[in-house]
């Protein structure tokens, strides 16, 4: 490996740390900076597709990230920036949305940060006192009359499918992700990583990568569909391969959920094309998010064992992946640590991409957390 892609990987690897820092960063026990990140998102998702407020969804879902992280490592993160190829391009929106003028082109994206806020302090009050999801049109009154729509929009229809949406999404950011509950890793942290806080790292991670190397993708079409690309774990849950259900029936039981938790927003049909592309895998821009997806969870892993969460391989006794055969012979060819096992099970999906098996080779042979 030459020095110059060496040190590409580790730029790309310290951008997609300093973002995973915001899923322990906490704003209460249940709500991480990370998860506030992941609702201003989805906000902008659905905003955007009603009222079409910019022409490129990405890049603001992007500058989320980035104004968040800057928030809460300024310095560091300039340091990373200053590194990355296109870092000067990501400064300059910084820059931008520090001296913001008004009317912006960055105002819509600090507008969903600051919606996301309302929308959950209202939340917590309504369920507090006994509103429920389950009459979505009574809580939405209850929201509008809270005046939480005044500066999103003035028709009642959207705004209806915007805040069922958002308040759907919000069931990502309570669900830990499978491959570290009970039944699989049975990952030690008293907070284990939800489904929402995974999304936000693809999305860093998507970012990053993109910066460095060229994968010919539009990144504003993977950006806008790693943001969205879980929806159908909102109803059924996060499915492993090790769950006793094939790959067919997962991928008809989640299509009908996206269709379902997508309801009748404007774009609907363009936002379930898109998740449907990403699980035919045949684009380059669906092939680059699935790498993402996946290549996140198995840097996630290492830093679970690196923060030591993860059990000893001799302590699986009520691991469903162990029952898998393959899974026991890697124990048998040398496995020591459950990220060997997540590294010998997924190093062969990147086979078309040297750049992607590289950093994972790097993700195994070096420390990410300092």
């Amino acid at each position: 490996m030459k020095d110059k892609e060496i040190e590409k990987i580790k730029t790309v690897l310290s951008f997609y740390m300093l973002a995973n820092n915001l899923k322990y960063l906490t704003v209460d026990e249940r709500e991480s900076v990370a998860n506030q990140v992941y609702g201003s998102m989805i906000l902008a998702t659905a905003i955007n597709s009603e009222y079409k407020k910019v022409d490129n969804l990405g890049e603001t879902i992007r500058i989320i990230l980035l104004k968040t992280m800057n928030d809460y490592s300024k310095d560091k993160l300039f340091s990373i920036l200053k590194k990355m190829d296109k870092g000067k391009e990501y400064i300059a929106k910084l820059d931008n949305y520090e001296n913001m003028p008004c009317h912006s082109y960055n105002d819509f994206a600090f507008d969903c940060i600051k919606y996301e806020l309302e929308m959950e302090k209202f939340l917590n009050v309504a369920y507090q006192k006994g509103l429920t999801f389950a009459d979505d049109k009574k809580l939405y009154e209850t929201a509008k009359n809270y005046g939480l729509f005044d500066e999103i929009g003035n028709d009642d229809k959207k705004n209806l499918e915007i805040f069922k949406f958002y308040c759907l999404n919000t069931v990502l950011k309570n669900k830990d992700r499978s491959g570290w509950d009970d039944y699989h890793w049975n990952v030690s942290a008293d907070r284990r990583e939800k489904i929402s806080e995974h999304i936000v790292g693809t999305i860093a991670l998507a970012t990053a990568l993109d910066s460095e190397f060229d994968f010919n993708i539009d990144l504003d079409e993977v950006t806008s569909l790693l943001c969205i690309h879980e929806l159908g774990e909102i109803e059924i849950g996060d499915i492993t391969p090790f769950d006793e259900i094939t790959l067919e029936q997962k991928e008809e039981i989640e299509h009908k959920a996206i269709i379902e938790v997508i309801g009748d927003l404007t774009d609907k049909e363009k936002m379930a094309k898109s998740i449907f592309e990403f699980d035919e895998r045949k684009s380059n821009m669906a092939k680059f998010a699935y790498y993402c997806d996946k290549l996140e969870a198995d840097i996630q892993a290492k830093v679970y064992q690196e923060m030591g969460y993860q059990h000893p391989l001799t302590d699986q006794d009520n691991n469903v992946v162990f029952k898998n055969e393959k899974v026991k012979q890697m124990v048998t060819d040398g496995a020591t640590t459950a990220f060997d096992i997540w590294y010998a099970w997924d190093k062969g999906i990147y086979k078309d991409s040297k750049v992607l098996t590289k950093t994972l080779n790097y993700v195994k042979d070096n420390r990410l957390k300092k």
